[in-house]
């Protein structure tokens, strides 16, 4: 059994301490490794430009990481939990098959900076990739808003019908609302876009100087995050920002879905989706069910649940790194996953929307045009709340 990076006896830790304090971070490591490695080429570079690696070793280095990124991609490299982390399998494999460069890749870096820069890495990744849905699901809603612009239909407060309105107006609000959160993305990058790469453990190493700014050139980033306590304490604090930044896309997505399972019921029937979007019931022929809705409703809270644990995690912590943070990973990218998937579902469904004309209109009662009457009276020169007792008087008579 490999020893612990930071062993050095022979006595391994008790089993049920680290099933304990390993839990499955391990395999969330698994899905992080891509950045892991990112991270490993680029510190070292800077390792062989600083002399500290042979140009044999830098060699050795690059066609290690590139082939544990192409046994990651076959899903052939593993991480076994004794390893507690990725970095410590990719370590320990190109100990084994490189030698001294395994051994001296952790020059300069700790564990802790190593977790910060892959998940800074993941989280500029998915900036870019989830700002592209956004930006296209504002685009699917405002076409389909163009393409039923003229369609009525009721407009509701309180739940009840109040005021005409058209679908086209209906959808348009969520194009609205989603290029408005589209727009809060170039202030999110620009606070991810530092490396904190070289902070070590969170108060740098007072006599090896790391080239910093090499290696956030080298990954892509616009700047160094100077402070290598700020770097420790950005941790959490970082994904409860990307999250916090993101919940009300996921609430628009949530509003939606609200109001679809109301309007493709059957008492309303406004709108419906190809049978290939709905899922039946085991009991009930006839039933078609948009339970995408439900679930996308219940993801919402899910969301919510993911970032406000981070949150209360990161609340409880005094400066530097603790373990405790090693538990924000998983909801992070179960958060990340979940609006992934919902954008890119809505993306695919809007476009399959069938909307119902007969049933618009037949909910177009007389009573939502009332307001209508009232400013008809406004115009002839009555005052607002005169012209109101008006309509109500000869519309309800006494009971008004």
């Amino acid at each position: 059994m490999s020893k612990k990076l930071w062993q050095s006896g022979q006595q391994s830790p008790d089993k049920r301490v680290e099933r304990y304090t390993v839990g499955d971070d391990y395999l969330v490591d698994q899905e992080l490794l891509p950045y892991d490695l990112q991270a490993s080429k680029a510190h070292g570079a800077m390792l062989y430009k600083q002399g500290l690696l042979s140009e044999d070793e830098w060699n050795a280095l690059e066609a290690g990481l590139l082939y544990i990124r192409t046994l990651w991609e076959e899903n052939r490299f593993e991480i076994r939990p004794e390893q507690e982390d990725g970095h410590t399998a990719i370590e320990q494999y190109l100990t084994e098959k490189y030698g001294s460069v395994g051994r001296k890749i952790h020059t300069g870096r700790s564990r802790n900076d190593q977790a910060l820069t892959m998940l800074r890495l993941y989280m500029r990744d998915k900036l870019e990739t989830l700002g592209a849905q956004i930006v296209s699901l504002a685009g699917v809603f405002r076409t389909a808003a163009q393409a039923h612009a003229g369609q009525a239909m009721p407009g509701y407060t309180h739940m009840q019908r109040a005021m005409p309105t058209t679908v086209g107006v209906w959808l348009g609000a969520f194009a609205d609302a989603l290029e408005d959160q589209a727009g809060m993305l170039p202030a999110l990058k620009s606070i991810i876009d530092q490396s904190p790469l070289g902070s070590a453990s969170g108060f740098g190493i007072a006599n090896f100087e790391a080239d910093r700014a090499y290696t956030a050139r080298l990954m892509g980033f616009g700047r160094v995050q100077e402070n290598p306590i700020y770097c420790a304490n950005s941790r959490g604090m970082f994904e409860n920002t990307v999250l916090h930044t993101w919940a009300p896309v996921m609430l628009i997505c949530g509003r939606f879905a609200n109001d679809m399972l109301l309007f493709t019921s059957a008492e309303y029937g406004f709108f419906s989706l190809p049978e290939a979007f709905t899922t039946g019931s085991s009991i009930m022929p006839q039933k078609r069910n948009y339970d995408l809705f439900e679930v996308m409703r219940a993801n919402v809270r899910r969301f919510l649940h993911a970032q406000r644990s981070i949150e209360d995690m990161v609340a409880a912590l005094y400066s530097g790194y603790q373990r405790d943070l090693q538990w924000s990973k998983k909801p992070f990218i179960q958060a990340v996953s979940l609006l992934e998937d919902t954008l890119d579902l809505l993306i695919h469904v809007l476009p399959e929307l069938r909307v119902h004309p007969e049933k618009l209109q037949a909910a177009m009662s007389d009573d939502i045009f009332l307001t209508e009457k009232v400013y008809e009276l406004v115009k002839q020169g009555h005052a607002f709340r005169d012209a109101y007792a008006m309509v109500k008087q000869k519309y309800f008579g006494d009971n008004a």
